[in-house]
């Protein structure tokens, strides 16, 4: 068990996470400059398509590597329905390796995330295929994958009513997650790569998990890791 700090990247230095990783992850890892903690850093999927460009990327990353030690970087593939081509997640792994970074894939299932957090709505069929393609294109390219606070539903489509028939939303929400987290993300992550770690992060910013799907009872131990804890987005 250690404890990780996270600097998730909005223009590379906004919010900081503290959390406990559960595992330590099967890829070569640097030694750390700190004794008694780990920093890692998220780059949302709109950095990561900025980061192509090195003349953007190597003067705030050296910035950022200056002042921070940082052992490894998540590389969102996916946010808002928007997906990292395969040829800049292989470019940005190169980079950050020749610099001692172990990188690591992040996932956040959002369909647009400005509009009150829609997430996808996993009783679609199109939606239900993009995040099965999402996870295989990701677990092709890393060995970890972390799932962002987002891996939750409110949709309430009439799909979504006709599923739901007289159960409760949140009963409904329950059961609904726990097919999905199966069938669309632990299998063919799995399938797709054996040796993939998949980690859900959970949001301490709403405690009535249940209501939008997420159950801490059989979610954890369907995934490798855990990452929680508090956050601050106080940009001073």
């Amino acid at each position: 068990m250690r404890f990780d700090v996270i600097t998730r990247l909005r223009s590379f230095l906004v919010i900081l996470m503290v959390s406990i990783g559960i595992f330590d992850p099967p890829v070569l890892k640097p030694q750390s400059g700190y004794q008694n903690f780990k920093v890692s850093v998220y780059a949302r999927v709109y950095e990561v398509l900025r980061m192509e460009d090195f003349g953007w990327l190597e003067p705030r990353w050296n910035e950022l590597a200056r002042q921070v030690k940082i052992d490894k970087i998540y590389l969102e593939t996916h946010c808002d329905l928007k997906v990292a081509p395969r040829s800049t997640i292989l470019k940005l792994k190169k980079f950050f390796q020749e610099r001692g970074i172990t990188g690591a894939g992040g996932i956040t299932t959002t369909v647009n995330e400005m509009n009150n957090f829609e997430t996808f709505c996993y009783t679609k069929p199109e939606h239900r295929k993009k995040l099965k393609e999402v996870v295989e294109f990701t677990a092709g390219l890393f060995d970890e994958i972390i799932f962002d606070d987002f891996l939750f539903t409110n949709c309430k489509c009439e799909s979504c009513i006709r599923s739901k028939g007289n159960r409760s939303w949140t009963r409904f929400r329950l059961d609904l997650l726990d097919e999905a987290l199966n069938e669309l993300i632990i299998k063919p992550a799995k399938a797709k790569n054996p040796k993939v770690k998949l980690v859900i992060k959970y949001p301490n910013w709403y405690e009535h998990f249940q209501g939008l799907g997420f159950n801490l009872e059989t979610g954890p131990r369907m995934f490798d890791g855990i990452y929680t804890g508090t956050e601050t987005r106080d940009r001073t």
